[in-house]
């Protein structure tokens, strides 16, 4: 107590309150991080280790503030993130709060109506930044949370109530990069399986535009599969729209044209 208090400062909450508690806690983990930060020195010695081709242990890669202190001590062979435990607690805060920020912006500018549909695209990269940033905000659209087994693993991703979720399941079209359809087949299928779930949910439509969406298409002769497809990418083992290539070859008249390509790329649809 006497270390955590430093002498008596006056800024610092006195012993025995709860604010004490929260305060020595964050000054211990302040402690074992600049603890994990004076190892960089293993850094050369993971280097002399690797090239004397002798073992060096794995770790996550990340940013500390991102990622948390998990990332110390540098020095390790790093590895970018196990798909299987997409998004972060993190990265689903902050697609939470993107995706409210999103709502409120159409809330105030449509006189208070909700976008019924809105397209995300999920890229590789970018859910490797940032631990699934982009996921976090489909799931958050429909109004489902993941559901992580002991061993840290998500396995599922559950539909929140309406009573609990207070507005309507948003429709998502989720728009995959190659490397994202490749690297995270678990997440796509998981993602699949959360919005056939969706469709068939007992809901009023009016507060479920994934169901609303999906009967629609059944009406015009869809079958349910078609109806509930959300997710679409490139061809199968294929890379990029060809947009750049069309542009860069001069081989397009009208913007139209860019837009049919752009279309026809990335019309496949992926899931379970």
């Amino acid at each position: 107590a006497d270390l955590l208090s430093f002498r008596e400062d006056a800024a610092i909450p006195p012993p025995g309150t709860e604010a004490f508690d929260v305060y020595s806690g964050a000054v211990r983990e302040a402690c074992s991080i600049r603890e994990l930060l004076n190892k960089n020195t293993d850094e050369l010695q993971g280097v002399v280790n690797a090239l004397a081709g002798q073992y060096v242990p794995p770790a996550p890669g990340g940013d500390l503030l991102r990622d948390g202190s998990g990332v110390l001590p540098t020095g390790r062979n790093i590895h970018a993130l196990d798909p299987y435990r997409m998004p972060s607690k993190v990265a689903m805060a902050r697609g939470r709060a993107a995706t409210n920020l999103t709502l409120q912006m159409h809330l105030r500018d449509n006189q208070g109506t909700y976008p019924e549909t809105v397209a995300v695209n999920l890229w590789g990269l970018e859910a490797i930044k940032t631990r699934g940033e982009s996921l976090g905000v489909v799931l958050a659209l429909v109004g489902a949370v993941p559901v992580i087994e002991a061993t840290g693993r998500v396995v599922r991703y559950d539909l929140v109530p309406l009573e609990e979720l207070g507005r309507p399941r948003i429709d998502v079209l989720a728009s995959l990069s190659g490397i994202f359809r490749d690297s995270f087949a678990n997440v796509v299928e998981l993602l699949d399986d959360l919005l056939r779930r969706a469709a068939d949910a007992d809901e009023d439509p009016e507060m479920n535009y994934v169901r609303k969406h999906a009967l629609a298409l059944v009406d015009e002769g869809e079958d349910m599969e078609g109806a509930t497809a959300r997710i679409f990418s490139n061809p199968p083992g294929e890379f990029g729209s060809l947009v750049n290539e069309r542009v860069t070859d001069s081989s397009w008249e009208e913007e139209s044209a860019l837009g049919e390509t752009w279309a026809s790329r990335n019309s496949f649809s992926f899931g379970k």
